[in-house]
């Protein structure tokens, strides 16, 4: 496998700006697991993506409220997370793992005990750690270099992506291209010391995204979008004018549609006088004829008359027919007046 092209000068300033004065008196350099590749294994899964302290924290709750290391093989998860926490970053899945791997070496070796590898090469202990099944390479190599003084240096993917981001190595790298290449560029008596520099590394930077970038600070002022909003566009400049123009031309227009209208209301008033006159005549000859119906229907609605009713009426007419001498000499006298 080819190694990516890091960049040395910055992994040189990481190493020597977070490198330990000493190495950290941890839990697994106590008297007590001196010589216990068990213990150095279950630190290291504890340790796997996770901050140095925590996992401190965690593998003395462990050893404390346990009484080996198979006990805590035959502990359940829920069992386990009581103890360490369910805050603890990817819990479940970390404990899970604690008890598969611990199961696992128990059926090869009929206990949960790693010491015979300290028999075999260095060699033939890479070959069993890395054969256990599920078990990640950061935790095999970190407990090869910290229990069996192997050239190899623990990466896991919290790290690669602080030193992506960091700019050391090529945001496409993987894990085992880059932890070759850091082995490769620190001497092998610096390898322990290297590797808790870069784990501090990791703790002391911020967890962020693959290829995003760092967000700058902006100023307080108003954005140039603000600017651009409150700015009038050309666009907005051209329909004002528009609408200007259109103002203008209607008031031009004004007087014109107003003599227009004088002219079109007198013609209407004159065709309105017009039409009465000519409503009004034959509404007269529509009441003359309905008067002379009504009389018509009158007659006809009166009795007919007796024959006492007749000889009155002749009477009154002979008599009303007989003049009076004061009409007869009015008679003469207008006609003697024509002669």
């Amino acid at each position: 496998m080819k190694a990516p092209a890091g960049n040395r000068n910055k992994l040189a300033s990481i190493l020597k700006k977070h490198a330990p004065a000493e190495i950290p008196q941890h839990p697994i350099w106590s008297e007590e697991f001196a010589g216990d590749p068990v213990a150095l294994f279950v630190h290291s899964i504890l340790a796997w993506e996770a901050p140095l302290a925590i996992a401190d924290a965690a593998f003395e709750k462990l050893s404390r409220q346990l009484v080996d290391w198979n006990d805590l093989r035959v502990c359940l998860v829920d069992e386990t997370m009581e103890i360490v926490g369910p805050r603890y970053p990817n819990a479940f899945r970390r404990l899970l793992l604690l008890r598969t791997s611990l199961t696992a070496i128990y059926k090869r070796q009929h206990e949960v005990d790693l010491r015979h590898l300290s028999a075999a090469g260095k060699r033939e202990a890479r070959a069993y750690l890395e054969a256990i099944p599920e078990v990640p390479s950061f935790v095999a190599h970190r407990t090869l270099l910290l229990g069996f003084g192997s050239s190899v240096m623990p990466m896991d993917a919290r790290l690669l992506v602080k030193l992506q981001q960091a700019g050391v190595v090529d945001p496409e790298a993987s894990e085992s291209a880059v932890a070759a290449w850091v082995a490769k560029e620190t001497a092998n008596d610096r390898l322990v010391e290297a590797h808790f520099a870069l784990h501090a590394f990791a703790d002391s930077t911020p967890d962020r995204a693959v290829g995003t970038p760092k967000t700058a600070k902006t100023p307080s002022s108003k954005t140039p979008s603000s600017k651009t909003s409150s700015s009038k566009t050309p666009s907005s400049k051209t329909s004002s004018s528009k609408a200007g123009a259109a103002k203008a031309s209607s008031k031009d227009a004004a007087p014109a549609t107003s003599s227009g209208t004088t002219a079109k209301t007198s013609v209407k008033k004159t065709a309105k006088k017009t039409a009465k006159k000519s409503s009004k005549a034959p509404a007269k000859k529509v009441a003359v004829k309905s008067t002379g119906s009504s009389k018509k229907a009158a007659a006809k609605a009166s009795p007919r008359k007796t024959s006492a009713t007749k000889a009155g009426s002749k009477t009154g007419t002979k008599g009303a027919s007989k003049k009076s001498p004061a009409s007869k000499k009015t008679a003469g006298g207008t006609r003697k007046k024509k002669s």
